[in-house]
């Protein structure tokens, strides 16, 4: 008898390794903080609108009454002949004033004082400007200067000047003129200054006259 005897042959068991991985290290970036700038205040500047407010508590009558006045140009004129500055110092130290109310400044009692005189010298020279026989006085006065003005202008013109200097001169005239319409009066130096232009005129056109007739004496000969 023949047996097919299949001979089991035991397998060798297969091991398995296991490789370990390798740790990767991540590198962590640190974030960069935001800086926040921070706009400072600029120091004193909310102190200096307490100022403001306050001055415009205690001399809020007086802030309205200097406004009133400083903008009143038949009592200051904005400019003065020269067109640059103010007529006289007094008007200057009306603005100062005003200014000091306006931006907070302190008012001590010296200067709070001198304000009332301002106030009470330009509601002086109110009262004085609708009285009817200032007024007439005025409108005389007005109109003998406009005179003399439009008589100083014709010598001007005899002159014979440059057109530039000529032009120069008619301005100054005429700023003169709309003073006098408006305020009815001139500074001893405006007055002093067209004296001076009168005479000036008067012996150039004398001058002119002279040599004129040598002119006319030598084509004779």
């Amino acid at each position: 008898m023949k047996f097919n005897a299949k001979v089991k042959v035991a397998k060798k068991p297969v091991r398995v390794v296991k490789v370990a991985k390798k740790t990767v290290a991540v590198k962590k970036t640190a974030k960069k903080p935001v800086v926040v700038k921070k706009i400072a205040k600029k120091p004193g500047v909310g102190k200096h609108y307490e100022k403001i407010a306050e001055n415009k508590s205690l001399y809020g009558r007086r802030i309205k009454q200097l406004k009133a006045i400083t903008e009143d140009t038949n009592y200051i004129p904005k400019r003065g002949t020269t067109g640059t500055t103010l007529e006289n110092s007094y008007h200057e130290f009306i603005f100062s004033m005003y200014g000091a109310l306006i931006s907070g400044r302190k008012i001590t009692p010296k200067m709070e004082a001198a304000i009332t005189k301002v106030v009470k010298r330009y509601a002086g020279w109110l009262k004085k400007e609708n009285d009817p026989k200032y007024r007439k006085k005025k409108l005389d006065y007005t109109e003998n200067t406009i005179a003399k003005l439009n008589m100083i202008k014709r010598r001007l013109g005899e002159c014979n000047y440059t057109k530039n200097y000529t032009n120069e001169k008619l301005y100054f005239l005429e700023s003169i003129e709309k003073q006098v319409y408006s305020r009815g009066k001139l500074s001893i130096k405006q007055r002093k200054a067209l004296n001076g232009m009168h005479g000036q005129f008067t012996r150039k056109i004398e001058k002119n006259k002279k040599f004129e007739k040598k002119s006319k004496n030598k084509k004779k000969y």
